[in-house]
């Protein structure tokens, strides 16, 4: 009998059949984290793309505006419309947009836009911000990797873009 166990487990020794499947099951949980934080910074990246593409149509459309009705300065009304445009382009909810009319001269130097400029011409540019909050699929504030550093996820996504008025 004693022969026996003996013998059983000298081949439990040598026995490799259950070596991936304990490799498997320690590897898993950092498989894991890794996977949901790129399925999350995939979808930071759809949505701050989204931003973007929502802050240039704004700002097209502002040039439009400007430049087909000779302004000097954007209206509440004018700003809806080109947050309206913004929102409906990035195709997002929960989008906050701010735009602003500012001129300067063909030299640089910033000028109200009811200004003339001396020997240059009078530049008209609109700027439009698009912001939204972004909530992580990893809920905790901070994670946390000891002496290798801690990782914060966003909470906002910001894009701004500025364009000339021909």
């Amino acid at each position: 009998m004693a022969f026996s166990n003996l013998r059983l487990l000298r081949g439990l020794g040598r026995a490799t059949s259950g070596n991936v499947m304990l490799e498997f099951a320690l590897a898993l949980p950092v498989l894991c984290v890794m996977l949901v934080g790129m399925l999350d910074l995939a979808r930071y990246g759809m949505q701050r793309s989204a931003m973007s593409e929502g802050a240039r149509a704004g700002a097209e459309y502002g040039v439009f505006i400007v430049s087909t009705g000779g302004m000097t300065s954007l209206g509440t009304s004018d700003q809806a419309a080109i947050g309206t445009t913004a929102q409906n382009a990035s195709g997002l909810s929960g989008v906050t947009v701010t735009a602003s009319l500012f001129c300067e001269c063909t030299a640089g130097t910033s000028v109200s836009c009811t200004s003339t400029c001396g020997s240059g011409t009078l530049k008209k540019y609109v700027k439009v911000t698009a912001t939204r909050s972004f909530t992580s699929v990893l809920t905790r504030a901070s994670l946390s990797f000891g002496s290798r550093g801690q990782w914060t996820p966003p909470t906002s996504i910001s894009a701004t873009m500025t364009m000339i008025s021909p």
